[in-house]
């Protein structure tokens, strides 16, 4: 948590936010600073650690206090404290954002089972791995974090910001990499992702509590985010830069003054938006990408509201051109991002899943990729569609989740193969991906349906109108049971009705998370035997080691180096003998010639079984007792672990 919020902490308190946009924003703008000192530390030749990033919090909250004072509204440090009263709808807002998350954290606790488990995903070999690989080179740069995989070629941009403040966690706690994951993740999901809907909601609803506190309740019953990123893939970037997507969409209708901007300074309504959307590009590129396309109705609108306002002041349309120019300016900029910031094709080949008419009925019901409709948040959902269409004063949000349920339906079941890859193919034409930007926009519209709910049993209730009926003796009482009883009534209905179609998402997370005898990436008896390697084998080994069979986990797991870290490693020359000649070693001169350049003394037999159901051959590494020029140091079940003789 400190890591998530003290960074960021210090920008918002220097912009003079409070009370929920200080909160909201915080982890966002601790992702960018970072990922962003992350990057900037190898060209000062300063090693990766937690003191730099204060030190840039710090040096970069200073730059922006002073330049407040130069805004109209001359800023004052206030540390995001708001000593006023708390309203009835305040405590609404509190108590909406602590069920919703106390509920997002116990799902994520029962998918995960153990804090040590892992996701026994193909991608999960990658993500831990490099969380180790950033703790052992000191540096985290996302310029140079392929470095690990890419053997002697140049590395290339990969988003680091997850890997990044995991190792810090690590660093600070000394706890392991698989529960660093585990805790990061639910305090990602259980805190920034229901803080983001909140603000979001705020500024789409002008700041009515109700909803407010409705949208912390709701971010917890959508199983297609933030359960569904932690159990396909795994794909945790992507799911940090979708938890910090609310707050950042949010901070550029507040930068276009689309909404509701009250108690935001002038200087932080320009500073937000820019902010936020750094730190999702270096969360991840889908991220940003994700935001390019949710706010184009955001710039439309304010086009529109400005020509409007422009017309009935019967004023020149001068400025209205120059927006328009600006405007166009934008979409172009956009359209070359859609072209450039995008993966290679021949990594989008994911194919459609379904019709078009299922796809339209999983976008309605909330339930894409064959989830349990959710009928509960569904029906407040299209009940907050019809109540912003009916105010009209943020229409934008109704055409950010139209974007959404078109992009969604167009990579599930658009027939148009070209035309997809266009649209989607940012998402790697990922169904999955796609599926969990839905709650995005769907969380806000639900607390606005439920809000509207609110509000209106509230004034029936303190009417006293039911069947002529006064069920209260004193209005005062009638008003405080409106006020207090009947939102938490409906607070709690809302819960009970949202958690059945969870279920089933916890449980599929569960088995990915399972360490059993028969795990895809690391069974129990290889777990068994990670743990025992410091018995022996020493600190600075090389392991030789076959990604696809987990055996590649020893790097992060047990903290020694393996011949592979990533199951899409380039290899070099030599370790491309060993994955295919290893156990010959005995035999053969080339051999050696390539344990003494890698520096190999150890190999892990983890058998056949790949994460994929595979076969990617290093038959090298298949070393069985007895073969000459290995020495069996350990075997828990069918797992075993060689000391290398062969070569001296």
């Amino acid at each position: 948590m400190a890591v998530l919020f003290v960074p960021g902490g210090l920008i918002a308190a220097s912009l003079g936010l409070r009370g929920l946009t200080f909160l909201a924003v915080t982890p966002a703008l601790s992702v960018f600073v970072v990922a962003g000192t992350a990057i900037v530390l190898p060209y000062l030749g300063i090693s990766w650690s937690l003191m730099p990033v204060i030190v840039a919090a710090v040096v970069f909250a200073a730059v922006l206090f002073a330049a407040s004072y130069l805004t109209p509204d001359k800023l004052s440090l206030r540390f995001g404290l708001n000593l006023k009263r708390p309203t009835a709808t305040a405590y609404a807002a509190i108590i909406g954002f602590l069920v919703g998350s106390i509920s997002i954290a116990f799902q994520l606790r029962q998918a995960f089972d153990r804090p040590d488990n892992i996701s026994q995903t193909f991608d999960n070999v990658f993500h831990l791995n490099a969380v180790r690989y950033i703790l052992d080179t000191a540096n985290g740069s996302s310029l140079t974090l392929t470095s690990m995989t890419n053997g002697d070629n140049p590395p290339y941009f990969y988003p680091a910001a997850w890997h990044d403040l995991a190792s810090l966690v690590v660093q600070i706690t000394d706890a392991p990499i698989s529960v660093t994951a585990n805790v990061l993740n639910i305090c990602i999901a259980a805190v920034a992702w229901p803080l983001g809907c909140m603000f979001l909601t705020k500024v789409v609803t002008k700041g009515n509590g109700y909803a407010v506190g409705a949208a912390g309740l709701l971010a917890a019953g959508f199983s297609a985010f933030p359960l569904l990123l932690l159990d396909f893939g795994v794909l945790y970037p992507n799911f940090l830069a979708l938890s910090m997507l609310p707050a950042a969409l949010a901070g550029v209708a507040v930068f276009f003054n689309a909404g509701n901007v009250t108690g935001i300074p002038c200087l932080a309504r320009f500073v937000l938006a820019p902010s936020l959307a750094a730190g999702l590009a270096i969360a991840h590129p889908n991220g940003l990408m994700s935001l390019v396309a949710l706010s184009a109705p955001i710039l439309l609108f304010s086009y529109g509201r400005y020509w409007v306002r422009k017309h009935k002041q019967g004023e020149g349309y001068r400025g209205v051109a120059l927006f328009g120019i600006a405007l166009l300016l934008a979409f172009a900029i956009m359209a070359v991002m859609w072209k450039l910031i995008r993966p290679p094709v021949e990594a989008s080949g994911w194919p459609t899943v379904q019709t078009v008419g299922q796809a339209v009925g999983e976008v309605v019901t909330n339930s894409p990729m064959r989830h349990s409709p959710a009928w509960a948040v569904s029906a407040l959902m299209l009940l907050g569609i019809v109540v912003v269409a009916r105010r009209r004063h943020n229409l934008w949000f109704l055409g950010s989740f139209l974007v959404t349920a078109v992009l969604f339906v167009v990579v599930s079941a658009g027939p148009d193969q070209w035309f997809r890859n266009q649209l989607t193919g940012v998402w790697y034409n990922d169904s999955y991906r796609l599926a969990a930007l839905l709650p995005i926009v769907a969380v806000p519209l639900a607390a606005v349906g439920l809000g509207w709910l609110i509000g209106q049993s509230r004034l029936w209730w303190i009417s006293g109108r039911r069947t002529g009926r006064r069920w209260f003796v004193t209005q005062n009482r009638a008003r405080a049971t409106g006020v207090v009883v009947l939102p938490l009534v409906l607070f709690g209905a809302a819960l009970a009705l949202q958690m059945p179609p969870i279920g089933g998402e916890i449980a599929s997370a569960h088995k990915i998370y399972a360490t059993t005898p028969n795990a895809p990436l690391v069974s129990k008896d290889e777990m068994a035997l990670l743990e025992e390697l410091d018995n022996y084998v020493p600190q600075n080994a090389t392991i030789a080691a076959n990604p696809w069979n987990g055996s590649a986990m020893a790097f992060a797991l047990a903290d020694r180096n393996t011949t592979s870290k990533h199951t899409l490693t380039t290899y070099t020359p030599a370790v491309l003998v060993l994955n295919d000649h290893l156990r010959d070693a005995a035999g053969d001169p080339e051999v050696c010639k390539a344990v003494h350049a890698t520096g190999v003394g150890y190999a892990l037999n983890f058998g056949t079984q790949e994460v994929h159901g595979e076969n990617h051959g290093f038959k090298g590494l298949l070393i069985e007792n007895g073969t000459p020029g290995f020495q069996l140091l350990a075997q828990v079940g069918e797992a075993k672990l060689f000391k290398v003789t062969a070569c001296g």
